[in-house]
């Protein structure tokens, strides 16, 4: 049986990164530039459950893609397989509520998590979490969202989670449905910046 399901959101921060653009191939940068997907698998913490860093361009300025993923409230209506999203609050902390759905007979999969936002002005931000609780044993990860393109009027998105769910799947089949699904993910984000846009 294939297993394909986003683990979207399982993650907190993992990777530490700067906000300056990572090194590619060229032949990764001409992939990025074709509207694929770029990903490098990493050793998930105590090499369990999940490591992986994606990248994807969006044909859009990053100041027009950052509300898309700093805002987590909203991810359920466009991130695949996210049932619910919402903010909670909690002894003076903001919380991000996720629940994602995944194929039976799995369990679907929750997480309440803290997360720090950095930007600033030459249109670098980046959004880290951290789990403080659900059916995940560890959950980090971040977006990062950079100018991209000699103007600057595209944007990388870079994805990296470090996650190990609550889940009867061997790592392995786990690690090959989220990098199958990364696609998707970032196709979703392209589709939400284009209906966020003012008609």
């Amino acid at each position: 049986m294939r297993v394909s399901f986003v683990l979207l959101f399982v993650s907190g921060v993992a990777f530490a990164q700067s906000l300056g653009l990572p090194r590619f191939t060229a032949g990764e940068a001409k992939k990025l530039d074709a509207g694929e997907t770029v990903i490098h698998e990493l050793e998930p913490t105590d090499n369990k459950g999940i490591g992986v860093e994606s990248f994807g361009v969006i044909d859009a300025p990053s100041t027009e893609v950052w509300p898309v993923l700093r805002d987590c409230e909203h991810f359920a209506a466009f991130m695949p397989r996210t049932r619910t999203s919402s903010l909670k609050q909690e002894e003076g902390a903001t919380l991000c509520h996720v629940e994602l759905k995944l194929p039976f007979p799995l369990m679907d999969l929750w997480s309440d998590t803290k997360s720090v936002q950095r930007e600033d002005p030459a249109g670098h931000f980046r959004r880290a979490w951290t789990l403080v609780r659900g059916s995940y044993r560890r959950n980090s990860g971040s977006w990062s969202v950079l100018p991209w393109g000699a103007e600057g009027k595209q944007t990388l998105v870079v994805y990296a989670i470090d996650s190990d769910p609550i889940i009867l799947i061997p790592d392995g089949i786990l690690r090959s449905a989220q990098t199958g699904s990364l696609p998707e993910v970032f196709a979703a984000i392209r589709k939400r910046v284009v209906a966020m846009r003012s008609p």
